[in-house]
């Protein structure tokens, strides 16, 4: 047996399905018998608890278990996973939550979070799952991206705190603070050690406490002690300060000089400030692929100064997306998620459609800001329920600018027609000027489907559009809008390609080599 913080007893009829791994005892405890399914999560087990016994060190327990409950949950244990009936049945879930909750194994449950200073391993669960994965497939840079959407939709200066006051979730900005906030912090870190070290104080803060509680303090001396650099400062500003930065590119030229061309780039940065190493990505002419430079950021204003041999094409602040930071507003596109965060949310109805959608209305807005069907609104978040309110025109002729068209017999999507009936629609847009905020419209066919949707939207925050069919209401299609780097990126000259090099992901191999 091992150390554990509590005891657990979870009964009922299970059918079980064994394994064994490198002398680790593997179990599938499923309601139904459906061995494929479990033969499933017993492979996929093998290969996660390897890839994270290589990064990190040896799995701390003498087995593994994924558990069936009939309530749709998402928790890792101690030598187990208890996940819902629903859940284990998505084919996606194989490898997102599923290696997040074996991760838990390491974090959580292996080295246990001291409270007291802050619950450290949701975020550094996330990062080694949920972002690692889509790392090693290339797609770091815009899963980091989502995760600062998260952070700007949902957090603000009413229901922010730092992340030393963090101890689990139990809303969506406290999750943006705890997961997406935190996720971030660590990339931040492991930019600034390097890999190498990064991955060798992970090792080392494992072996060290494993079994016992640690807290960021700890952290801070071991990654210390492997790098050499002396990292109060960081710990201090990312863990016991609340906030992130807000930075912009407020103007960039050059002059040819003997031959040469010197580049100046000035970087603001709203108060309050953070010091940030700020990589800034820089094209010229005759090389497509940028040179990337790092800079030091930590006033208002800061103008870097750059002496090139070719002529510069064009500039880019933080072009990974390496740099936790506030979004802004013409960067981030309208998503569901800045709806839902608004620190003010409203919500109307169209007149005819009072009792169908009156419980949307009253689970995502207070009862003072369920407002009437009208075409004016304060600016803020606002939720607009039915298909035919008065503002239908308006978001028709948005939609089409986005090439969505909304026809008598339904909705076209990418040259696909959605009929209305039997389908649920629901489509996120910024306001027109001069009203700040974001837009929600949402149509449903069937009342049926109302519930559905009320329980399973806050799990498509980032998505711009969505497409739901029947009453469950199953998704048909969804998609994000485009996102636009203005206010970090300067072109001088148009019509040229503008690559960056390729990123090394932070292990050099995978769960299924």
């Amino acid at each position: 047996s091992k150390p554990s913080e509590e005891i657990y007893l979870i009964g009922d009829r299970y059918h079980i399905y064994e394994d064994e791994h490198n002398g680790l005892s593997l179990y599938a405890f499923l309601l139904d018998a459906e061995e494929k399914l479990a033969e499933k999560y017993l492979v996929t087990a093998k290969a996660y608890i390897d890839f994270y016994s290589k990064l990190i060190g040896p799995y701390p327990y003498e087995k593994f278990a994924l558990v069936e409950n009939s309530q749709q949950t998402g928790y890792g244990m101690p030598s187990f996973t208890l996940m819902g009936s629903r859940i284990i049945r998505f084919p996606f879930i194989l490898n997102s939550s599923y290696p997040h909750e074996i991760l838990h194994n390491w974090w959580g449950n292996g080295v246990f979070p001291d409270l007291k200073q802050g619950n450290w391993s949701e975020g550094l669960t996330a990062y080694l799952a949920d972002h690692l994965l889509l790392e090693l497939k290339g797609k770091g840079a815009s899963y980091r991206f989502q995760e600062m959407m998260k952070f700007s939709n949902y957090v603000n200066e009413a229901n922010d705190f730092p992340l030393s006051a963090f101890a689990y979730r139990d809303s969506m900005s406290s999750q943006a603070i705890g997961y997406a906030k935190l996720l971030m912090v660590f990339h931040m870190l492991r930019t600034q050690l390097g890999d190498a070290n990064f991955i060798e104080g992970l090792q080392k803060f494992y072996t060290t406490f494993k079994y016992r509680y640690a807290g960021y303090a700890d952290m801070e001396k071991v990654f210390e002690a492997v790098s050499g650099q002396n990292l109060s400062e960081f710990f201090e500003q990312w863990i016991h300060r609340k906030g992130a930065p807000e930075i912009s590119l407020k103007e960039s030229s050059y002059v040819a000089r003997e031959g040469r061309y010197d580049l100046s780039v000035r970087v603001e940065q709203v108060s309050p400030r953070f010091k940030l190493r700020l990589p800034i990505a820089i094209w010229t002419l005759g090389s497509p692929v940028a040179e990337i430079y790092y800079v030091n950021l930590g006033r208002d204003r800061q103008t870097f100064n750059f002496n090139l041999t070719g002529e510069p094409l064009a500039v880019r602040l933080d072009p990974y997306n390496d740099v936790l930071r506030r979004l802004g507003a013409e960067e981030s596109p309208a998503s569901l998620s800045q709806t839902y965060g608004a620190q003010r949310v409203m919500a109307t109805v169209s007149e005819n459609e009072q009792s169908a959608y009156q419980p949307f209305a009253q689970a995502v807005a207070e009862p003072k800001n369920i407002l009437p069907a009208k075409t004016e609104y304060p600016d803020g978040g606002l939720w607009v329920f039915g298909h035919n309110h008065p503002l239908k025109k308006m978001l028709t002729a948005q939609l089409k600018q986005s090439g969505i068209e909304v026809e008598e017999g339904g909705i076209r999507i990418q040259g696909q027609t959605y009929p209305w009936e039997n389908h649920s629609f629901v489509f996120t847009l910024n306001r027109i000027e001069p009203k700040q905020g974001t837009l929600t419209w949402v149509i449903a066919d069937k009342e049926a489907s109302i519930p559905g949707l009320i329980r399973k939207l806050p799990h498509y925050g980032k998505y711009g559009y969505l497409v739901f069919g029947g009453t469950a209401p199953d998704n048909r299609n969804k998609g994000i809008w485009p996102s636009n780097p203005i206010g970090l990126q300067k072109v001088f000259r148009k019509g040229h390609s503008l690559s960056l090099p390729e990123q090394k992901p932070l292990a050099n191999f995978n769960p299924f080599n």
